[in-house]
């Protein structure tokens, strides 16, 4: 069974760098809506307020901590009132074990029900059995991945880091687990059975199915035990892998004074010294990278901030080692063809089918960005003919002929400005709103974090959406959505049927409890509600009347974020396990690409941009002239990601296993060679930019989803929303035939019926080949 959790991060400003590179409370009380006391103010001025304004943050959060502690009857100074996402355990970070302990119990309780099935009712509840496995594990597991990532308290990481590692490894055992396979393949095989199942439970139970077969399921109980060895160490080298990004083989370099002409003073260049110290740190080169106009000293930085140590390279290449070897033992060919069987794309012919088609069909246009590059180098060294570009010339050229707006448009994009527009976008498209939501002491991580209630006008309140949105010292710095809860029905777990006759409860300890659920309207049973967190890394608000302003790009991010965000929301299941962005990989980024689509719209900025100080409406002019620069040399960023998706799959093919001419593969060697045939600049020798590389870890074989997301995306856009991106129809078709079924239909089937094309519903290799040729719709 892989309990599969996926954090969407949008890590776009890195990437385009690589290449230089949650006792009881009272709901009554606790409910109440802030009400501004202006009542002049619109609805929801309040969402962009609590961003925005220091004082109406400070009023609501001593308004909702007076009630809490009325409630609890005791002095805010003394306790915490709950712990992290209003779970009391979580109020220390011993809680972790506590909740892991306790999940663990619940676990072993329904694996024990599962095996022992043996009658017609008990094996009609196997695949909700094990849905309600799969939940108690995540609903821990998700949590601490979150907290190990962005908790300030080191000692709330370790001890989450502890209880994530603690469950993953129990959750590879349970995925051999031969005994819980065959009690699934006896119902799959029983027609009385099956029968009674929703299409949506069939799904679920073929996906588990199909989970087990990719674990090895059929081997040798000790090939079994050394492919839950093998999984424990590739979540063990990827924690480091991506502990280590930020590491450099050379960390500073130390440059002439005289040559440093175009970069500001503040950067190293002070007169009073002949010689300056430049750090190599990501912005540092980027500003090198930009504005010196010397050409060695630009590909000194560019060789030292692409440099990897011999460390970082051993263990990159170990980690992708070892999933070759994982991929061996269990009689396949390479990892991609493991990690591919159950997404969109299927199989690992069927990526490169799209990746190359895509390539040969984009190359045209990625040329003629190279060629500006190339001419505004010929004018700049004065050559006779035109010059190769290097990789260190691309942002200095590029910046050099890019068409900057001379007005700022960050004033019109304060992050409140830009929350309220999305709850307003997602009012007219889905009749979805945002509310502030109260926080009680104990229950987030930081005090910048705002809640929201997510309100649904037919069904009311569907979710709640944790906003860590500003930088803080320490902090993960890319943007992500990060599941903590995910939404399934919880009135028919049958909970009791969990416990064997004769089993001392008192004894056995404490154990993990479903969530209670809530009514929605229009739905039978109850539902436990989505939670989510999304985090950003943008600057801090200044003080009173300074909020924080975002640039384009920032605002890209944060709809693109809130698309994932939506898909949780909407994509409600009766399992957890095909609930939300639980889904193929290379489905999951369609939603949150398209949403980066709606920022280009002058109709969509309307609904919010207005100057932060004046309150006036954004200009058209200025939303031109940024969309202009925005787009300018895409093509140039487009040939990068698919370089990027290509080497992916190159460091996942066979290329990885081991061999007995080679103890090891290298991985520099394979990145020159596809830089030089595929990409638009030369490699550089002395470079290793792959260690920066860091979705090889959360992304294996998986990279190309950004592409096929952003192909999909572009063409539901075009065909959709670009008339009207705020007609409730579009809103309504995408809601229905794409977002609110998760996981739980064929990814081809939802685009095919959204799309009207019924070419592509198959999804075989000619689906593929088509998406592949949509390359306008990039």
């Amino acid at each position: 069974m892989q309990f599969n959790r996926y954090i969407h991060s949008t890590t776009r400003l890195l990437e385009r760098r690589l290449f230089l590179p949650r006792t009881k409370i009272s709901i009554n009380l606790l409910s109440r809506r802030f009400t501004h006391s202006d009542s002049s103010t619109k609805p929801d001025e309040n969402v962009r307020l609590i961003f925005d304004d220091s004082d109406t943050w400070n009023n609501y959060t001593s308004r909702s901590q007076t009630i809490a502690a009325l409630e609890y009857g005791t002095s805010l100074a003394t306790r915490k009132l709950t712990g992290l996402f209003r779970n009391p355990d979580l109020a220390t970070p011993q809680g972790f074990h506590i909740e892991a302990e306790k999940a663990l119990r619940r676990v072993k309780l329904l694996v024990h029900r599962i095996t022992k099935a043996n009658t017609e009712g008990e094996l009609r509840k196997v695949v909700k059995n094990l849905d309600r496995l799969s939940d108690a594990l995540c609903s821990v597991i998700d949590m601490a991945e979150f907290v190990r990532t962005s908790h300030p308290d080191p000692k709330f990481a370790q001890a989450a880091n502890w209880a994530y590692e603690y469950l993953c490894s129990y959750m590879n055992s349970l995925n051999t687990n031969t005994e819980l396979y065959k009690v699934l393949k006896k119902v799959l095989s029983t027609p009385s059975i099956v029968s009674q199942f929703s299409s949506e439970e069939l799904q679920v139970a073929n996906i588990f199915l199909r989970d087990f077969e990719k674990s090895g399921i059929y081997l040798s109980s000790s090939d079994r035990e050394q492919f839950v060895q093998l999984s424990d160490r590739i979540i063990a080298l990827g924690r480091q892998f991506t502990q280590n990004l930020p590491q450099k083989c050379i960390n500073h370099i130390d440059v002439d004074v005289s040559l440093l002409e175009g970069l500001h003073p503040s950067l190293g260049k002070d007169a009073k010294e002949s010689t300056a110290t430049l750090s190599t740190g990501a912005w540092e080169a980027q500003m090198v990278l930009k504005f010196v106009k010397d050409e060695k000293v630009r590909k000194e930085m560019y060789i030292a901030a692409n440099s990897a140590t011999p460390e970082q390279l051993a263990l990159l290449e170990d980690l992708l080692e070892t999933r070759a070897m994982l991929a061996k033992l269990i009689g396949m060919e390479s990892y991609s063809h493991i990690f591919l069987i159950d997404k969109m794309v299927k199989n690992a012919e069927n990526v490169q089918t799209f990746l190359r088609t895509l390539a040969d069909h984009h190359r045209p246009k990625a040329l003629a960005d190279l060629q500006l590059l190339q001419e505004a180098k010929r004018i700049h060294t004065r050559s006779e003919t035109l010059p190769t570009v290097y990789a260190w010339d691309r942002d200095f050229y590029t910046e050099k002929i890019s068409t900057q707006p001379v007005t700022s448009i960050s004033p019109y994009f304060s992050v409140g400005s830009v929350i309220q527009g999305l709850s307003r976008l997602f009012s007219r498209l889905y009749g979805i709103s945002f509310e502030p939501a109260d926080i009680i002491p104990g229950e987030v991580w930081h005090e910048d974090v705002r809640k929201l209630d997510v309100i649904d006008e037919q069904e009311g309140k569907i979710g709640i959406i944790y906003c860590d949105l500003f930088n803080r010292t320490g902090k993960f710095q890319n943007a992500a959505h990060y599941t903590v809860k995910c939404s399934r029905r919880v009135d028919d777990d049958d909970g009791v049927g969990d416990i064997p006759s004769g089993i001392d409860l008192t004894e056995m300890g404490e154990l993990l409890k479903s969530d209670h659920g809530v009514r929605i309207k229009g739905k039978t049973g109850r539902y436990q509600l989505p939670v989510i967190v999304l985090t950003c890394d943008f600057a801090k608000p200044k003080g009173r009347n300074k909020p924080s302003l975002l640039n384009w790009v920032e605002v890209e991010t944060l709809f693109h974020e809130m698309g994932h965000a939506m898909h949780s929301m909407i994509g409600r299941t009766d399992f957890h396990n095909v609930s939300g962005t639980r889904c193929p990989t290379d489905f999951v980024e369609l939603p949150s690409i398209l949403m980066e689509y709606f920022v280009y719209s002058p109709k969509v900025l309307s609904l919010f941009a207005k100057h932060h100080e004046t309150r006036e409406t954004i200009p058209l002019d200025l939303i031109k002239s940024h969309v202009k620069a925005r787009l300018q040399f895409s093509a140039m960023e487009t040939q990068s990601q698919i370089l990027m998706a290509l080497l992916d799959q190159l460091y996942h093919s066979k290329l990885a296993t081991k061999s007995e001419s080679s103890n090891s593969y290298d991985t520099t060697a394979i990145l020159y060679k596809l830089q030089d045939t595929v990409g638009l600049f030369p490699s550089v020798s002395g470079t290793a930019w792959q260690v920066q590389f860091g979705h090889l870890f959360g992304y294996g074989a998986g990279y190309y989803s950004y592409l096929i997301g952003r192909v999909l995306a572009g063409k539901i856009w075009k065909e959709i929303f670009e008339k009207d991106p705020l007609n409730r129809e579009a809103g309504q078709l995408f809601r229905e035939e794409v977002l609110k079924w998760g996981g739980s239909r064929d990814p081809w089937l939802c685009v095919g019926k959204a799309l009207r094309d019924d070419r592509i519903i198959a999804g075989d290799s000619k689906a593929v080949s088509i998406v592949g040729e949509w390359v306008d719709f990039l």
